[in-house]
């Protein structure tokens, strides 16, 4: 398989754009590496970011020569083989990358040819060790009009898919809250009128696809083994089959994103969900193990979290499968169950998360490599589960990895009242069409240009400096909206100092310039942080926003001692 992946890097300096929903070259593209930058919140130096030059090359007349399809041409058709499950009718291809096509077949296989075309694009691969992977010669850009993907080898030895399509596609991952369907909207009188009423039609050029827990029945899990096929047997659904039992988040993201490209770009959804599955549950084996965060025991791995749930599950039997094939980002609410200092859970939340990420766009080696990650902010809560610390943490991810986004939540939910039953509280608010609305204007203002970022997420930490005396802390920060702004006196920036350990007051806070904050304190600081109260809602507890009005994110940060 490295031979693919070393095609890939040498088609990329060569690659092709192809307009139209068919095969035809007109010009090249441009491919930007962006280097990541490692954690750089400290006492004096500043975040910064590595980043190449774009690299443009001219404009051809024709396709790529891909040598290793001319290689695989020469071999015998294959007359037995199997494709991976991540295909299927209606499915929606990421545009503008490379489309990957890949399954496995009998040892009696091995050097016999699988070929693949699609809207005038061709690929071919040789089966190796009994799989094979072959990339088709060209990228596509949108395409509305469902085409055929057929895949074959020897006569009468064939797999078509019908209404194929190309537009964008995203992973949705979390939680209950990730699990939170669409039909939960539609049944709850106090949500959003238009979540109650959002569309739901097959008319509609989305398409969906779910893995979640419950699809492992079976499987040994815990373990280094991982699933090389998809496990899910519902496959590619559309709206009137599958949005109901589909994660209302990611829904409602899939329809404002499609409406806003004024449905002229299909969207996929990819859901990966895990009720009650801390951090350590999405690790591949190798980032858990690198972190050291589970042990093994009786040949399964295991951490602490809020629930007894095995390491590296969900990641080994669900996002392990669709590894290969490009997405346009991710989008991501979890965290509640990281809530315990227990194995660090919740103090290593932003450092473990990055590792993740960094991981996942590695092992999809595709053109568009840094991807942009979409991060829900834990809301406020209001029983007896404090997630604050896991939420203050999560506020340094964007510091730490490059592409990271915060959703910031804490003016979308205040309902202290809502507890009817073990789902429906406070843990799993209904405020998810809300929470949409935010997170899928930060995605068309990066992704589309619908927009603009800095006046539409919510003003994130990116630097944090502290005087030579640790008296003084001064924040700064990226996306304010044209300058940050508190409507009342400020308030939620909370310190710990050498005098007072529990979390204080500060002296004083102060908005000093258009993206800085101080922050000053009578004794040596030892920790700054906004928003550490698990109950704590904007505008009444805390102030900081963006010159458009949307809250600052929480965030903690300790400084290192002397």
């Amino acid at each position: 398989m490295k031979k693919y992946i070393s095609f890939l890097v040498c088609a990329i300096m060569m690659m092709t754009l192809i307009t139209g929903c068919s095969g035809k070259p007109e010009t090249t593209g441009t491919v930007t590496e962006t280097g990541t930058p490692e954690p750089s919140v400290t006492e004096t130096e500043p975040v910064t970011e590595e980043t190449t030059e774009p690299v443009t090359t001219e404009p051809q007349e024709t396709l790529p020569v891909v040598t290793e399809d001319e290689e695989a041409m020469k071999a015998e058709p294959a007359s037995s083989f199997t494709v991976s499950r991540a295909f299927g009718d209606g499915m929606i291809l990421q545009r503008n990358e490379y489309i990957r096509i890949w399954g496995w077949a009998d040892d009696s296989q091995n050097g016999k040819r699988v070929e693949a075309e699609f809207s005038g694009l061709h690929g071919a691969a040789v089966i190796e060790n009994g799989e094979w992977m072959l990339t088709l010669g060209g990228t596509l850009p949108e395409c509305t009009e469902g085409k055929q993907l057929r895949v074959f080898g020897a006569d009468g030895t064939e797999y078509k898919y019908e209404d194929v399509l190309v537009g964008d596609v995203y992973w949705v991952i979390g939680q209950s809250n990730v699990w939170y369907p669409v039909s939960y909207i539609k049944n709850e009188p106090l949500a959003n009128e238009k979540g109650r009423n959002a569309e739901i039609s097959n008319e509609l050029q989305i398409r969906l696809n779910r893995t979640f827990a419950g699809d492992f029945a079976g499987i040994d899990i815990g373990t280094d083994a991982v699933s090389r096929d998809v496990v899910n047997k519902r496959g590619w659904q559309k709206p009137e089959q599958g949005a109901m039992d589909f994660s209302a988040l990611g829904y409602f993201n899939a329809l404002m994103i499609y409406e806003q490209l004024e449905r002229k770009v299909p969207v996929g959804m990819i859901e990966f969900d895990g009720n009650g599955c801390a951090l350590h549950a999405f690790l591949p084996n190798k980032v858990r193990d690198d972190l050291q965060v589970s042990k093994l025991s009786g040949g399964h791995y295991t951490a602490a979290g809020a629930n007894a749930h095995v390491s590296s599950f969900m990641y080994n039997h669900g996002m392990y499968s669709f590894r290969k094939m490009p997405i346009r980002g991710i989008l991501w609410y979890q965290g509640e169950s990281d809530l315990q200092t227990t194995n660090d859970n919740c103090t290593k939340y932003a450092e473990r998360f990055t590792a993740l990420i960094k991981y996942l766009r590695d092992d999809h080696d595709q053109l568009n490599h840094d991807y942009p990650v979409y991060i829900v902010e834990l809301p406020p809560i209001f029983i007896a589960f404090d997630f604050a610390a896991v939420r203050d943490n999560m506020g340094l991810i964007p510091t730490m990895l490059d592409e990271a986004y915060i959703c910031t939540t804490s003016d979308l939910w205040s309902d202290r009242t809502y507890n009817k039953d073990a789902v429906r509280n406070s843990l799993h608010p209904y405020n998810k069409w809300e929470i949409s609305e935010r997170m899928s204007a930060m995605i068309l203002a990066h992704d589309d240009g619908i927009g603009e970022l800095d006046q539409l997420c919510g003003p994130q930490i990116d630097k944090i400096e502290l005087s030579e005396d640790r008296q003084t802390v001064t924040l700064t920060y990226k996306y304010t909206g044209g300058g940050l702004k508190s409507d009342s006196a400020l308030k939620g920036f909370k310190v710990k100092t050498e005098k007072k350990t529990s979390w204080a007051k500060p002296a004083s806070m102060e908005i000093t310039g258009e993206n800085t904050v101080v922050i000053k304190a009578n004794a040596p600081i030892t920790q700054v942080a906004y928003e550490t109260q698990r109950d704590d809602t904007f505008p009444k507890n805390l102030t900081l926003s963006s010159g458009t009005g949307i809250p600052a994110g929480a965030f903690s940060f300790p400084f290192p001692a002397e």
